[in-house]
């Protein structure tokens, strides 16, 4: 089924930006123009964990998001040098284009340009997702994936993440501390 009128409406999605309304506002929205069992699929991708067995389209979001992590479980792993065989998650499928998106992620030094790309490529794969039909289902689902991205950006904060990471060197410090005093 195409949904012009719902497509049409929707505004341009940017990282960096501030979006227009939340995920759910967005699902409430859309609940009007989907039938029952999109916009379950909808929440079920969109707020929770995917139950993949009842939708085509959850399974294939599921799979990329699932292959894209063990490519960021297998880079990380090399890196400390661990096997990351036990932290591996089936799948089905492979895409090539996948593992190129993780690896250029790993090539860059700062962490949050590292998380960047790896959600940029998550964008990409989202609206790969469209495939012909630019006003199916497929492109709410598409949209939405990417209004997660967005806000999921739009929550970090600069300040609070160097308070936090402060606080758990702290915490470890001490912990350092007290157990070479008890030794």
């Amino acid at each position: 089924m195409a949904y012009y009128s719902l497509v049409a409406s929707l505004p341009a999605l940017q990282i960096g930006d501030e979006p227009s309304f939340s995920t759910e506002e967005y699902i409430d929205n859309c609940a009007q123009w989907v039938t029952e069992r999109e916009e379950q699929i909808l929440r079920k991708v969109l707020l929770t964990d995917p139950d993949i067995a009842p939708c085509a389209l959850c399974t294939a979001w599921n799979n990329i998001e699932t292959q894209l992590r063990n490519a960021v479980i297998r880079q990380r792993a090399q890196k400390l040098g661990v096997d990351a065989k036990e932290f591996i998650h089936p799948h089905d499928g492979f895409s090539g284009a996948i593992e190129v998106i993780v690896t250029d992620a790993f090539t860059r030094n700062d962490p949050v340009e590292l998380e960047q790309e790896l959600d940029r490529g998550r964008w990409i794969l989202a609206e790969e997702l469209v495939g012909q039909d630019p006003f199916g289902f497929e492109k709410v689902l598409a949209y939405g994936i990417q209004l997660k991205i967005v806000e999921r950006w739009n929550r970090m904060d600069v300040h609070k993440g160097k308070e936090t990471l402060e606080a758990v060197i702290t915490a470890n410090t001490d912990k350092e501390t007290h157990s070479e005093k008890s030794d």
